[in-house]
């Protein structure tokens, strides 16, 4: 399944899926791309400096143990960097970056905001949160409209810290979050090419025959970008 929201300069907005019409009505763990609202939590919260380097041995790592910043974290979905910064942060001011933007708010499953922890090994797929593709769709969206109302040396942080690759065919900045739980496999992508002018992307894999890497390519093709050395 794909979700694309397009804008481009002196056009209306326009969002379109592709895919098994079936899966929208379905809610998925948000797995990795969870991630990115805890990023949002742990640099609102002065948590991390974003450039210093922590040692990570994920063993889905290339070359790990490796040393990585908080853009290599997220490139790598690393959950040892973020099993080690969490404690400074705490489940309580990160429920309150959650309640802030939203990001519970179309789950059918989530009534109370509560239920959704597990323990900190679960906290790499969000524990118990089920979402709809349209909701993780939107949430990722926003970033990209300004949708969020955060000050605006936040989400250059942020989107720093999301960065993926430059397309020179597109003269576009890539920006993505991958994601890998339950039998899932998500990417979310963002071809920016101005602030006016992108295509954000949402694609959910629930194929046996899928993977990260396939997942990850696919998002490159339909972009038309090359994609960056994932090691």
């Amino acid at each position: 399944m794909i979700l694309i929201t397009e804008v481009s300069s002196g056009k209306s907005k326009t969002e379109k899926v592709y895919g098994a019409s079936e899966f929208l009505k379905r809610e998925y763990s948000p797995a990795s791309t969870f991630k990115t609202y805890l990023v949002l939590s742990l640099l609102e919260n002065n948590i991390i400096d974003p450039k210093e380097k922590i040692e990570s041995a994920d063993k889905h790592i290339p070359n790990s143990p490796r040393l990585l910043d908080l853009r290599d974290a997220l490139f790598y979905s690393s959950n040892d960097y973020f099993e080690k910064v969490f404690p400074k942060l705490g489940k309580e001011k990160l429920d309150l970056t959650l309640r802030k933007i939203g990001y519970l708010e179309n789950s059918k499953s989530n009534s109370k905001l509560a239920d959704w922890w597990i323990d900190l090994a679960g906290l790499k797929h969000g524990g118990r949160i089920r979402l709809t593709p349209k909701s993780v769709h939107s949430s990722w969206s926003k970033i990209f409209e300004n949708g969020y109302g955060l000050n605006k040396d936040l989400m250059e942080e942020w989107k720093k810290a999301l960065f993926w690759s430059k397309c020179q065919e597109r003269e576009a900045n890539v920006y993505g979050k991958t994601g890998s739980w339950e039998g899932s496999f998500w990417f979310q992508g963002a071809l920016i090419r101005s602030e006016n002018d992108y295509v954000i992307y949402t694609i959910l894999n629930r194929s046996k025959s899928g993977s990260r890497t396939g997942t990850i390519t696919r998002f490159y093709r339909l972009a038309g970008c090359k994609v960056p050395s994932l090691e």
